[in-house]
């Protein structure tokens, strides 16, 4: 089974990023029972955003995956090849960031397979919906609260995709990631003297932080245990669009 995380940082490459670092863990869980894993950040393809010209509604190709300067095609490529998926997103206004909202309205054209069966049209955009039938697990790594809305951004999108979620995780870093959000290149920024001195000693890392990590682990042990189920097995297979 193939496993395929990905990530919504807008961190670019170099960055470190709690949410990837959350999701390794959690693809390394599922390597430890077998699984096959690969992970991708969103924001390192340029995924333009939808044309609303509705020409995947009419059966028409979507033109941006005949752009050879889009991305989009190669992420959804890399979901066809996948058994399972694990977003993973840090919190950003309480909600999922853009990057993955993006993402998520490219998938138009998959929506639009279940609505052929009423309109009779072919859909040539895609070759197929790359999610349909496959298990889900979703991560949200924020300082504080707004993990809530931003597990909940993915629902109603897989299950218009006739994808299952199956495991998800709401993780508070609380301090270390706090003092992070108030820092640049590294160094403390808050003025107020008050705030300073609360946050102005050594917490420990989230890498420490046993609990946080278990709870990214157990959603990739999950998905890929569903993965792995005979009769998941036997319902994913019966969805074909």
């Amino acid at each position: 089974m193939k496993i395929l995380g990905i990530c919504g940082t807008h961190k670019r490459k170099g960055k470190k990023s709690a949410s990837e670092w959350f999701l390794n863990k959690a693809l390394e869980a599922a390597r430890e029972e077998g699984a096959e894993t690969d992970l991708i950040r969103l924001i390192h393809y340029q995924i333009k955003p939808c044309l609303a010209c509705n020409l995947c509604i009419c059966g028409k190709m979507c033109p941006l995956l005949e752009d050879p300067d889009d991305g989009a095609k190669e992420v959804f490529e890399k979901v066809f090849d996948a058994d399972g998926i694990i977003f993973a997103s840090p919190v950003y206004a309480y909600q999922q960031p853009s990057t993955v909202y993006n993402f998520f309205h490219r998938m138009r054209p998959f929506h639009e397979f279940e609505r052929a069966r009423v309109t009779g049209l072919e859909i040539n955009a895609v070759r197929g919906n790359p999610f349909a039938g496959k298990p889900v697990g979703s991560l949200a790594v924020g300082a504080a609260i707004g993990q809530e809305g931003t597990l909940y951004g993915n629902l109603h999108v897989l299950k218009a995709l006739s994808a299952t979620p199956v495991a998800c995780a709401g993780i508070a870093l609380l301090e270390p990631e706090i003092k992070n959000l108030y820092s640049v290149n590294g160094e403390f920024c808050v003025k107020n003297q008050k705030i300073k001195a609360m946050f102005d000693k050594d917490f420990p890392v989230y890498e420490e932080n046993e609990c946080a990590v278990n709870m990214a682990r157990s959603v990739g042990i999950y998905v890929n245990k569903v993965c792995n189920s005979e009769v998941f097995q036997k319902i994913r297979y019966t969805i074909k669009y």
